[in-house]
């Protein structure tokens, strides 16, 4: 399972490693801790044509996508790899990523409330 660490200036530090250190000045971020509604926040994922693509949407209800509350980035985690996608403000919370994979984890970062990760 992948392990996300963050700095005062919000630069994330990750790797595909478990027990893996932070690096000095990073804090670990924990996925699926902070006290917010999880139904805009937990990543949706559906796997099409057999698995080769994966479409991940955040939240069972739209997340917002304002300056001041959106969603940073969609990452894949599957076969060892880590692929990012950032978004930014106006944007659709979704992505699509290249699959192959049946299974692995996708996480989401919200600007105000944090790291969240589904498994699939």
């Amino acid at each position: 399972m992948a392990v996300f660490f963050k700095d005062a200036n919000g630069n994330f530090f990750t790797s595909v490693k478990a027990g893996v250190g932070a690096p000095e000045g990073f804090e670990p971020v924990e996925a699926n801790s902070v006290d917010a509604a999880r139904e805009k926040h937990v990543p949706a994922v559906d796997l099409e044509r057999d698995g080769h693509i994966i479409h991940v949407q955040v939240g069972e209800v739209a997340h917002p996508m304002e300056p001041e509350h959106y969603i940073e980035w969609i990452a894949l985690e599957a076969d060892g790899r880590l692929e990012v996608h950032a978004l930014k403000p106006g944007q659709t919370p979704a992505t699509f990523f290249a699959g192959g994979v049946k299974s692995g984890r996708v996480y989401a970062y919200c600007n105000l409330h944090g790291l969240w990760v589904k498994e699939f």
